[in-house]
């Protein structure tokens, strides 16, 4: 009847029917965890790619549902991937600053991901703020004089 709405948490459970993508952390701090995505092809590039999703969004963002996911299609596409999943901030992280998070999870992220690889430079995509983050640590890297990041693809980002 009118009034009454139908709870649709109940409708969508991680890992059954959104977020299908195989995945295990293999990082984590106070900030982030890192989640690596298992290849779907025999060989992957060399390259890796780290997706850094805006912090007000689950790290399932671009992983909804196999036919609409982007790190689906990225794991198919022999890309090792990488993502970042943003903790749920508490109030031990009640003084983290806009630049602990570029340092202590974008750039960490950057550093991680080249660590595990083996690779010297690495692909980033960045969506929404993500995008806005990791054009602040790209910016903070040039300043420093490091490449770490060959390519950066930007999404909804301004």
């Amino acid at each position: 009847g009118l009034g009454q709405c139908h709870d649709r948490r109940s409708v969508f459970e991680v890992g059954r029917n959104v977020a299908t993508s195989e995945g295990a952390v293999v990082y984590e701090n106070a900030l982030f965890q890192l989640i690596e995505y298992k290849p779907l092809t025999p060989k992957v590039h060399q390259r890796p790619l780290l997706v850094v999703p805006p912090c007000i969004n689950k790290f399932y963002i671009l992983d909804l549902q196999p036919e609409n996911s982007l790190i689906r299609h990225a794991v198919s596409e022999g890309h090792r991937t990488f993502v970042v999943s943003w903790r749920n901030p508490d109030q031990s992280l009640a003084s983290a600053t806009w630049d602990d998070y570029i340092e202590d999870a974008v750039l960490c992220a950057i550093d991680t991901v080249r660590e595990i690889s083996g690779s010297d430079q690495i692909n980033a995509l960045g969506f929404c703020v993500g995008g806005t983050m990791l054009a602040t640590g790209l910016a903070v890297l040039a300043a420093r004089g490091e490449e770490p990041v060959a390519s950066a693809t930007f999404l909804t980002t301004f």
